[in-house]
Formats: C-alpha cells, sequence, structure tokens
C-alpha cells in the first residue's frame, strides 16, 4: 500500500470496527477475498488492536478469525 494511503485505510477500518452492522457484514465479505488483500486487511486489524486494546480487541478478533 502506498505510504500516503495507509493512514486512511487505518482510519476506514477504525470506522467500521465503530459500527456493530458494517462489522457484521463486512465479516460475512472477508472469506470471498484473495489472499494476498487478506494479508494486507490483517496487518492492519493488528496495528489497529495493538494501538487500542480496550475500545478494538474484541471486533479486530472476530474480523481477524474470518480473515484466517
Amino acid at each position: 500500500m502506498l505510504p500516503h494511503a495507509e493512514f486512511w485505510a487505518e482510519r476506514i477500518y477504525r470506522t467500521l470496527l465503530n459500527s456493530k452492522d458494517l462489522v457484521i457484514s463486512y465479516g460475512k465479505t472477508l472469506e470471498k477475498l484473495e489472499s494476498s488483500t487478506k494479508q494486507t486487511i490483517k496487518e492492519i486489524l493488528m496495528v489497529i488492536k495493538d494501538d487500542d486494546p480496550d475500545l478494538y480487541l474484541d471486533k479486530a478478533n472476530s474480523l481477524l478469525e474470518k480473515l484466517s
């Protein structure tokens, strides 16, 4: 991912994780993605989860499970 897009990707995922409805819907689509895309998403979710585990741990883990 281009360096200037990393911030925005993380911002989008933080917004997604803050919405219960979006997390559920998005989780259903993750299984259909290519492995390279899944890896990129995993990396973003890990950064977010490590940065603020009190807020994002459970939701990030639920999406990470779908990516495995």
